[in-house]
């Protein structure tokens, strides 16, 4: 499966990389002329190889970024983190959510339990 988010990532800083290389080029072309084709040569043998780098270096990064999809939240515990009143902010395994209670209030500190989300905020409900 091809990874679109980390081609567009490389593909956007090597053309940013092959604009510096090329202006580089440029003014060692103007100084030195007689060494213009060694010149050219390896500014494309740097781009090749920034791309394979780049490859390489941030496919393991993109790959551990994980979105937990909605549906799996629901029905999960977490801890409200701050007062719910009724909106406030809970934790759902390692992650703090934006969050709306389903009473009138709930205390930070209080055991909650995500019963639906709306958007990106969670609607959790208070576990006796």
């Amino acid at each position: 499966m091809v990874d679109w988010k980390l081609w567009r990532f490389i593909f956007l800083t090597s053309i940013l990389e092959i604009v510096i290389i090329i202006i580089i080029a440029a003014v060692l072309g103007t100084v030195f002329p007689q060494y213009l084709f060694y010149i050219v040569l390896g500014a494309i043998i740097a781009a090749i190889v920034y791309v394979w780098i780049s490859y390489y270096i941030y496919k393991p990064v993109v790959k551990h970024q994980r979105v937990e999809p909605q549906d799996e939240l629901i029905g999960q515990l977490g801890v409200a983190i701050t007062d719910l009143t009724p909106r406030g902010q809970v934790k759902i395994r390692t992650r703090a959510w934006s969050a709306r209670c389903t009473s009138k209030s709930v205390a930070a500190g209080t055991k909650v339990k995500v019963i639906q989300m709306d958007g990106i905020q969670l609607i959790v409900e208070e576990i006796n």
